[in-house]
């Protein structure tokens, strides 16, 4: 057991309490286990990593105890067929025809076959785990299943059984209202310190490259970033991501190793980057890593900064649903073209009411003209009110395909409104007859429009 805490001590930087606590409650495989273990906190503190790790090496042979992702078993027969699965050694395969060990599909299928297993064939003293992650989801399956498994030892007869759960939420929120089973032990994991984030990212450093140097790169990253992002998970992604570019200038004989200061200021850039387009997600790994790479440090740092800062504008447009970029490109038209052309531009076949229009109109080509000599457009005058109706008149006659009955399109509007891309004029006691303008850009709409492969400019009136 001891050379057991030592491999994990070394392998988990920080946690030794933790590790020290849940060994003392497993002990040796044939010892009376706790009836429930609550292991809980923030996300990215290593919970489930020292957990898996704890039980594969306290139980080689893998028959002793089932780990069950809640996500993945998102039924209690999916939880309950896993476990026995697990505890029977039993492997779903072809010669078998991916079948289960047992059938469960209640709380007393399970206990049957439990009994069977372990307490009819004398495996009821060795200790049996069943380490269920991210089980606050259990709450939304029945208000018996969390008491009855807190209760397995006893529902059991006697079998050594417990029941570990791994969550990011308090016990307190986590007990059930009805009571009927006594609280588990909790073991805490709080949130990792500077020092243990420096040891935790240590073991990343390449092995060609010097830990001292990589260190000290890992604590500038995390002076920058460590008020804003706690999760070690980011911190590491941060690290594995800027440090090929803060150590480019070395192989590109910029600088040294030596002169840190001047490093970190060719780095800065990209520092700056990360924190706007990589830590919020506006692109992906892959941009991230594809778009640096052209940088370089012989370039200017403006260069360098303006290419970064830039990739996120090169995209086909705002992060938005199908149908509500139909919407907001409707707002537009709406917004700059007259009412009096809806129905040259958006009606499907001749207007049989269009009149023949008389020739000449030399007068109202003249009150058309400004008192500068040009035409008095919308585009230069800014967008106007237009009613929903009429904008939901142009997104039916615009969109290709018939919208699926299951969209709720007047969800969608009151979300372009939250996100300010459309401007709401009327009052705001107002049901009927809401009218509102759009408050996007000519090359925002263009870009949206690019992304659903509609071509704008064929509906827009007198634009240039």
């Amino acid at each position: 057991m001891s050379t057991l805490c030592d491999r994990l001590l070394t392998k988990f930087p920080g946690r030794n309490n933790q590790i020290e606590r849940l060994l003392s409650l497993l002990g040796e495989p044939e010892d009376p286990a706790p009836p429930c273990v609550f292991v809980y906190g923030p996300s990215a503190t290593g919970k489930t990593s020292v957990i898996r790790d704890l039980f594969s090496q306290y139980d080689t042979s893998g028959s002793h105890y089932a780990y069950i992702n809640s996500v993945e078993c998102f039924t209690t027969r999916l939880l309950f067929e896993r476990t026995l699965n697990a505890w029977a050694g039993h492997v779903p395969c072809a010669e078998n025809r991916f079948s289960n060990y047992a059938k469960c599909d209640n709380l007393v299928d399970f206990v049957n076959t439990v009994r069977d297993l372990l307490v009819s064939s004398g495996k009821q003293h060795e200790a049996h785990y069943m380490v269920i992650d991210q089980a606050e989801r259990l709450r939304d399956r029945g208000p018996m299943l969390l008491t009855s498994l807190l209760r397995l030892p006893e529902l059991t007869g006697g079998a050594n059984i417990s029941v570990v759960l791994i969550s990011n939420v308090v016990w307190d929120k986590f007990r059930p209202r009805h009571g009927g089973a006594a609280d588990p032990l909790s073991i805490f994991f709080p949130y990792y310190t500077k020092q243990q984030i420096l040891q935790v990212l240590a073991k990343d450093c390449p092995s060609d490259e010097p830990q001292p140097f990589f260190l000290t790169f890992v604590d500038a990253v995390y002076e920058v970033f460590h008020r804003n992002c706690v999760d070690l998970n980011e911190l590491r992604h941060l690290v594995a991501m800027l440090y090929p570019k803060f150590v480019q200038p070395v192989f590109e004989h910029q600088a040294t190793r030596n002169e840190f200061a001047r490093l970190f200021k060719l780095c800065q850039p990209y520092f700056a980057a990360a924190s706007e387009r990589l830590y919020l997600r506006e692109i992906s790994t892959s941009e991230w890593q594809k778009y640096s790479a052209v940088a370089s440090a012989k370039n200017n740092p403006e260069d360098v900064a303006t290419s970064i800062y830039h990739m996120a504008e090169n995209s086909d447009g705002m992060d938005l649903p199908h149908y509500t970029k139909f919407l907001l490109i409707s707002a537009y038209l709406a917004s700059y073209n007259p009412s009096r052309l809806d129905v040259q531009y958006f009606a499907r076949g001749k207007d049989p009411s269009q009149k023949r229009k008389r020739k000449g109109g030399g007068a109202s080509a003249a009150a058309s003209e400004d008192a500068l000599g040009g035409k008095d457009r919308q585009q230069l005058l800014g967008p106007k009110s237009f009613a929903i109706e009429r904008m939901l008149a142009i997104f039916y006659s615009v969109i290709a395909e018939p919208v699926d009955s299951t969209v709720d399109v007047q969800t969608q509007i009151a979300s372009l409104i939250t996100l300010r891309l459309l401007t709401k004029t009327s009052a705001g006691d107002r049901l009927d007859g809401i009218k509102c303008k759009c408050n996007v850009s000519l090359d925002a709409i263009r870009a949206i429009s690019r992304s659903v492969r509609f071509e704008i400019d064929r509906f827009l009136y007198n634009f240039t």
